[in-house]
């Protein structure tokens, strides 16, 4: 079940921001869903395997992984009136997304409802542990608003519960420090990844946090820290890159100077690792399923920084934030790989080069723990080259196919 392996990769991004590319590596054997091995093809022992996949000198990488969503209890943007965002951002690559605080008609975050929201929090939780949009994306479900009312008994039932996440302070509920602070030591005590939004207030119950309130906060991660979308006065910005440690999110639609000076200056002080790329979707401002693609094509061709530099930014620095066991191809990491290629007539001749020239990827085949789950999904972008699944090329055979009736892959079931 689920083993898989991958051959003829003409170049391995391992997804760790210091490793970059993996040397001297032209394969993947993925066994039980996990990565058992990395090397080249005629040294690993793919014996056993029956799905075979030929990457035909394209580019390896990890899945994608979104840590901004404001997804509702199934595969619907209701602020959008949108069906299928997920699996359709599935199909791009993004194979793992994290809650930033479910949202929809009535739900108790925008009432002040703390049993509501504890609720809330506990339910998504347990709908996204039995249900992956498009049959394969990881969601994170289950992000609590910290509102007024929560005990630390709360905090303690939740974390029995599953729940993990405290959504963006800031996004809706409280923000004043004097209130969250005694939530968030709560939540700390019981294992909450807390993450804190920088930004004006941008839609109803959101709030302004400062640079001073994050500070007192010391939130793991910074959402959207070039805006959502409004951005703010860069000094502010400036003082938590100096100040704080915490890992800074930077949103494809946000501010676009601030995203890029970001970058400069964290490039200069060696902190690049500390950035995370998100999509803060899918809400009236952002309903992108290509997002994270778009941003790491966005750092890399306007900041001059190297192609798996910035896909690490949208893979293994979020799972290291995040104590994710994905993000990253290395041995022991659950198997979610995708194969990239430039899109057709490009002058850059491979995907890292495409991206670093400012053309964005496709990706030709989604891999997720060790299973085939999309190629060339719905408006995505189009590859110049194809995988083959056991001898035959995977690929959407007609424009109708490709513009209009992307497969679920059934097919594959039975090769």
């Amino acid at each position: 079940m689920n083993s898989i392996f991958i051959k003829n990769i003409d170049k391995i991004v391992s997804g760790d921001f210091h490793t970059g590319i993996i040397d001297g590596a032209n394969s993947i054997v993925i066994r039980d869903g996990i990565i058992t091995e990395i090397g080249k093809d005629s040294e690993v022992d793919a014996s056993g395997i029956e799905t075979i996949v030929d990457a035909n000198g394209q580019i390896a990488a990890p899945g994608l992984i979104d840590p901004h969503l404001h997804n509702t209890l199934d595969d619907y943007a209701p602020q959008r009136g949108a069906v299928g965002c997920y699996s359709d951002a599935l199909l791009y690559g993004t194979t793992s997304m994290i809650s930033e605080g479910e949202q929809g008609p009535g739900w108790p975050r925008f009432y002040n409802d703390a049993i509501g929201c504890k609720a809330a929090a506990i339910l998504a939780k347990r709908v996204f542990d039995k249900f992956r949009p498009g049959g394969n994306l990881k969601m994170h479900g289950g992000a609590l608003v910290l509102v007024d009312g929560l005990t630390e008994a709360d905090f303690k039932e939740m974390s029995e519960a599953g729940v993990w996440i405290i959504a963006e302070i800031g996004g809706g509920g409280l923000s004043d420090p004097k209130k969250v602070i005694p939530m968030v030591k709560w939540a700390r005590k019981y294992g909450f990844f807390i993450s804190c939004h920088l930004a004006p207030p941008s839609i109803p119950g959101s709030s302004w946090v400062t640079s001073q309130d994050i500070l007192e906060i010391k939130p793991d991660k910074i959402a959207h820290f070039n805006g959502g979308s409004t951005g703010v006065s860069y000094d502010h910005i400036d003082r938590l890159i100096k100040e704080s440690n915490a890992g800074l999110e930077l949103v494809v639609n946000g501010n676009f100077i601030n995203f890029n000076r970001i970058l400069q200056d964290l490039k200069t002080r060696h902190e690049l690792h500390r950035v995370v790329l998100g999509s803060d979707a899918p809400t009236g401002q952002s309903a992108l399923q290509a997002a994270i693609n778009l941003a790491i094509v966005k750092v890399s061709s306007l900041n001059d920084i190297p192609a798996e530099q910035a896909i690490a930014m949208g893979t293994g620095n979020t799972a290291d934030l995040y104590g994710l066991n994905t993000g990253k191809i290395e041995v022991g990491r659950e198997g979610d790989v995708i194969i990239i290629d430039h899109p057709p007539g490009s002058v850059g001749q491979d995907a890292l080069e495409a991206i670093q020239l400012g053309d964005p990827f496709g990706s030709s085949l989604v891999i997720v723990d060790g299973e085939v789950c999309g190629f060339r999904g719905k408006d995505s972008r189009p590859t110049a080259r194809y995988c083959t699944i056991n001898g035959v090329e995977d690929r959407l055979p007609s424009i109708n196919e490709h513009l209009f009736f992307p497969p679920y892959l059934q097919r594959h079931k039975n090769l």
